[in-house]
């Protein structure tokens, strides 16, 4: 495992340079990521069984339907991603060799609190325009006017 370890450091590195990441979630333990592991669940969990820092994966019949997790900005919004191929948009979730969820693309919040982060190696990596509506934020990738 250590082999791989200067690998996930720049690929770190590259993401906080290509998307102006300024600041990282954090935990009190070095060993310890946000998100620990993945909990497959075959049915999407009630809201109030999930814990602050669970993240579950949906899967039905062998293949991945959502990904489930608390906002780590600690609003307790509940976000639910779509993981299908034929949903617009959908996520990609990788699984490490430590089990911990990697998601791709980014998480953007388009209401309420308007965190936008990436979830890398059980991580969070919080960008730089976090709190920002995405169409203010990001104007011609979204072409609607701003208010």
């Amino acid at each position: 495992m250590e082999k791989y370890q200067w690998m996930i450091k720049r690929f770190k590195r590259f993401i906080k340079k290509l998307f102006h990441i300024e600041k990282e979630f954090l935990t009190s333990k070095k060993d310890e990521s946000y998100f620990n592991s993945i909990i497959i669940m075959d049915k999407t969990p009630n809201e109030d069984c999930l814990n602050e820092k669970d993240f579950v994966e949906v899967i039905y019949r062998n293949q991945s339907y959502w990904a489930i997790f608390n906002c780590p900005c600690g609003c307790k919004n509940v976000i639910s991603l779509p993981l299908q191929k034929n949903h617009n948009p959908h996520w990609r979730l990788d699984h490490s060799f430590e089990g911990k969820p990697t998601l791709y693309p980014s998480v953007w919040q388009n209401k309420g609190c308007m965190s936008h982060f990436w979830v890398i190696n059980g991580e969070i990596e919080w960008c730089g325009n976090t709190g920002v509506k995405p169409w203010i934020a990001e104007p011609n990738y979204y072409k609607k006017p701003i208010r």
